[in-house]
């Protein structure tokens, strides 16, 4: 369901009254929990409440403008840059505009901060000439002033064991791979291993492959932000297929050249916000999205997005001047694209009150109407999540996804395997993924009833969870959590990620 501003529509949507069947939750790893002890209650002040914060968010929203101002007027957020600066300063200002509480920044530390000085330019200059739609990779070094000049080697498989049947052509070359080099299904640790291992084996540079039509596609070949060993590039699709067709007549010899700027070691900030509960001993309910985002778009949707809806929630669950039970917080954190660097310091930062937060809701797949909720491989939310449905039916979003595809690719990562209760809002990406990490990435693809409807459900989940006298979920233990990382088939990365020090 789509949402529109039609008065039937709006209609329906206002006189929304639900009626909830409580059920017993089940604690995902230890069976049935106490009696009462967690599964949300919807009471008639909380259909209210919500009643109008619908109607607040739908006839009223400011999500729209929000994401205009952040891509347009601000553009580009890369971690630890001058536009990232000011967008923190401007979501600071707008946090403290709505006359939130402990409107305050959290720094973290990132090795290095990373910007394209000048643009990449690059081409094959044997067996042909042939200009490459050529651009450096994140947190790459700057070439040399008379750029790099290097023999290519093909990955076919990007693996540690055929890496190692390959070192003795590695060294000193430019070495290519491309999709087909990581093979079906590819396994992050396995990915990453590879990677570490390529880089021992002392490459001259590492080319990645982009998209079709030489879009790129930007993202970095690293995970802790810091700058690469060697020059990182990436080139367009048709471009890695021309030299792989070279390569089956010949040696294939490309140059290129770029400069980035690079800071070491910058304090970069979360922001943080809270629209206090009627009970402080509640607990906390905390809304994310990242602030950060790549160039050369303007991070419209991933994830302006985002953080337009978490600003929305706060307006308008603000304007009700009904506050709900419990604290509602809200993080819009940095460096989520250098692998969830922000929320992992977040987390590390407030280990101590973990179990004071009853649930995480992050949002960041793009403005396309909501569905419902992902709750990852959390079977025991799911009788919480049921509660909510009659409060979401009308907007289109009661349903529920147990799919783990993204159990490592945002900011709820290191809340859920800290063993906090999470949900990801589930929305539609066929748009978001033709879009995410390209030039495309502008407000022009951003559509305002859809970025309305995904706001509005965020904020009747918020409040209905906020205002229950029963708490979401139960936090889970460490063993706990490792047996539901293998049910899902997610144990060895998440033993990866937490050995090298990605999640806490």
């Amino acid at each position: 369901m789509r949402l529109t501003c039609t008065s039937s529509l709006l209609v329906a949507i206002l006189l929304l009254i639900a009626t909830v069947t409580i059920t017993q939750p089940v604690d995902a790893a230890a069976g049935p929990t106490g009696p009462g002890a967690h599964g949300l209650t919807i009471t008639e002040d909380t259909r209210t409440a919500v009643r109008l914060l619908i109607g607040e968010t739908v006839l009223h929203s400011h999500a729209y403008e929000y994401d205009r101002e952040l891509a347009d007027l601000i553009g580009p957020r890369l971690t630890g840059s001058a536009n990232y600066f000011k967008a923190v300063g401007w979501a600071e200002d707008q946090f403290k505009a709505l006359g939130l509480s402990s409107v305050h920044k959290e720094e973290w530390t990132i090795p290095a901060t990373w910007e394209p000085e000048t643009p990449a330019s690059g081409h094959i200059i044997s067996p042909v000439e042939h200009t490459l739609h050529i651009v450096s990779l994140g947190w790459s070094p700057s070439t040399p002033a008379d750029g790099v000049t290097g023999k290519v080697v093909y990955i076919k498989e990007l693996n540690t064991e055929k890496l190692e049947e390959q070192k003795s052509e590695l060294k000193g070359a430019v070495v290519l791979f491309d999709r087909a080099s990581l093979g079906e299904n590819p396994a992050l640790n396995v990915t990453v291993s590879a990677l570490l291992k390529l880089r021992s084996l002392e490459p001259l540079a590492i080319m990645s492959t982009g998209r079709a039509n030489g879009a790129e596609s930007l993202s970095s070949l690293g995970f802790d932000g810091t700058i690469a060993p060697e020059p990182l590039v990436q080139v367009g699709l048709e471009d890695s297929l021309l030299i792989k067709r070279l390569l089956e007549h010949g040696p294939v010899s490309v140059h290129f050249s770029m400069t980035n700027r690079i800071h070491a070691d910058v304090k970069v900030p979360n922001l943080v916000a809270e629209l206090p509960g009627t009970d402080p001993a509640a607990g906390i309910v905390l809304l994310g999205a990242h602030l950060d985002s790549w160039q050369p778009g303007t991070g419209a949707q991933d994830n302006g997005t985002g953080v337009a809806s978490v600003l929305e929630v706060a307006r308008s669950i603000k304007a009700l001047n009904r506050p709900p039970r419990r604290t509602i917080r809200f993080v819009l954190f940095g460096g989520e694209e250098q692998v969830m660097l922000g929320s992992a310091a977040y987390v590390r930062q407030h280990f101590s009150e973990l179990d004071r937060i009853d649930v995480v809701l992050v949002t960041d797949s793009g403005s396309e109407a909501a569905k419902g909720w992902m709750v990852m491989d959390r079977e025991d939310e799911k009788s919480s999540v049921e509660a909510l449905k009659s409060l979401l039916s009308g907007l289109g979003a009661d349903g529920i996804s147990s799919d783990t595809e993204y159990a490592f690719q945002s900011d709820h990562a290191p809340f859920e395997f800290a063993g906090v209760p999470m949900m990801m809002l589930w929305t539609a990406t066929d748009k978001y993924d033709t879009l995410v990490h390209e030039a495309a990435d502008t407000f022009d693809s951003v559509v305002n009833k859809d970025l309305t409807q995904g706001a509005a459900v965020m904020a009747v989940t918020a409040y209905g969870i906020a205002n229950s006298a029963q708490s979401f979920a139960p936090h889970l233990s460490p063993t706990q959590i490792r047996s539901l990382a293998e049910k899902s088939g997610n144990l060895k990365d998440l033993d990866y990620l937490k050995k090298v020090g990605i999640l806490p």
